[in-house]
Formats: C-alpha cells, sequence, structure tokens
C-alpha cells in the first residue's frame, strides 16, 4: 500500500501538475500535510514547483515532477531505442520521412479534441490540453512574439540527445493540430529549463502565420 508522499509523487506525475488544494482534496488530507510531503518531495529533487500569474488575483503556485521522477525507460528499451536512432545517422530523407509519420499519428490521435475555432488563444489551450497527457506540453502564454507553448519536463530526454527526431515529430504534431506554423526556440536537453515552441507573429500577437 503507498504511502502519503508516494501517493502525492504519483498523482503529480500522472497529472503532470498539481496544486496543494487540489492534491488535499483528492487525497483527502490538509493542505499542510501536502506542504510538508512537498516540500520533503522537493527536497529529494522529485518535484518542482512554478508560479503561474493570473489575469486578475495573486498568482498560484503548481507542483511538477522533476525529470528524476518522470523516471526513464527499462534499459533494455532505452538501448534498443538508442541504436534505432544512431542507426538513422544522418540519413535526413528517413528521419524526415519517420518524423512525418511519427507526428501525422499523433495529431490524429488528438484531433477531436482541438476545435476548428478561428481564435487561436483557444486553439492553443485545447492543443496545450490535449498534449499534457502526452508530457509534451504543460502551458503556454501570448505576447509579443506570438504564442508560446512550454514543456517543464523533457519526456525523452536521452533520445533527444541522440537525434532530432522526437522533437522534431512533437513540434510537426503541434503545429498540425494548430494549423499554424511552428518553430522550436529551446530544448531542455540543449541546458534550457524548458522546451519551448513558438507560433510567430508577423506584426503582433493576433497577426498568426496560417500553416499552407
Amino acid at each position: 500500500m503507498q504511502g502519503t508522499r508516494e501517493r502525492i509523487l504519483d498523482y503529480i506525475v500522472k497529472c503532470r501538475e498539481a496544486r496543494v488544494e487540489e492534491l488535499a482534496e483528492s487525497l483527502g488530507i490538509t493542505a499542510a500535510a501536502v506542504r510538508r510531503h512537498l516540500d520533503n518531495l522537493r527536497a529529494d529533487g522529485l518535484v518542482d514547483v512554478r508560479s503561474v500569474k493570473q489575469h486578475t488575483g495573486r498568482p498560484y503556485h503548481v507542483y511538477h515532477p522533476t525529470e528524476r521522477a518522470a523516471g526513464i525507460l527499462p534499459a533494455a528499451y532505452a538501448d534498443l531505442l538508442a541504436r534505432m536512432l544512431r542507426s538513422l545517422g544522418e540519413r535526413e530523407d528517413v528521419i524526415s520521412a519517420v518524423m512525418s509519420n511519427v507526428a501525422e499519428a499523433l495529431a490524429e490521435r488528438h484531433r477531436a479534441e482541438v476545435s476548428a475555432s478561428p481564435a487561436i488563444e483557444i486553439r492553443a489551450e485545447q492543443v496545450t490540453d490535449s498534449l499534457r497527457q502526452e508530457g509534451i506540453l504543460d502551458r503556454w502564454h501570448i505576447d509579443s512574439e506570438g504564442i508560446h507553448l512550454l514543456n517543464d519536463v523533457c519526456p525523452y530526454r536521452e533520445a533527444a540527445s541522440i537525434s532530432p527526431l522526437p522533437c522534431e515529430s512533437d513540434r510537426k504534431a503541434i503545429e498540425l493540430l494548430l494549423g499554424l506554423d511552428v518553430e522550436q526556440l529551446n530544448r531542455i536537453v540543449d541546458g534550457s529549463p524548458v522546451c519551448e515552441y513558438l507560433v510567430r507573429a508577423a506584426r503582433g500577437p493576433h497577426d498568426l502565420v496560417e500553416v499552407s
């Protein structure tokens, strides 16, 4: 039987992020007890916290799993994946074909969860919610550059360090679901604190480039 600490960590890993109040309600314990366990989990490097700004009211905090908590593939699978990715080498034509197929399959799995709304903010919210369960996106925001879509934990850091295929397939899937050109600005595997994608505005946050 899991203890409270393990239940809290399991909840955060499965949901990708959680607030103290959400954890307390779900697990049937006090917020103070949740905070004590979260402090210990942070000290052990298993969870981290970020502040979320709101349009009105004070910011709130959400807790998310670190890469250590998210876990890694079993050794045999990790080795197989590494050998497969390395075998692609510099075969850009093969990488491109595989990336497109993976992205198409991922986008097809989530296409029904994204509406055809002309409002990019609505589609960005829906795509983020949809791909959060895949560990690909956590949050988004809009500024003068355009729409930024971010992920706090890389779901396959080792694979991404070997080949561009995982990151490119995710980028393409986001692009297909949004129906807009998407570029990747930052990757955790390169030392950034987040993986970040951008739907660039030509002149302002509401002037975005449709995919042809």
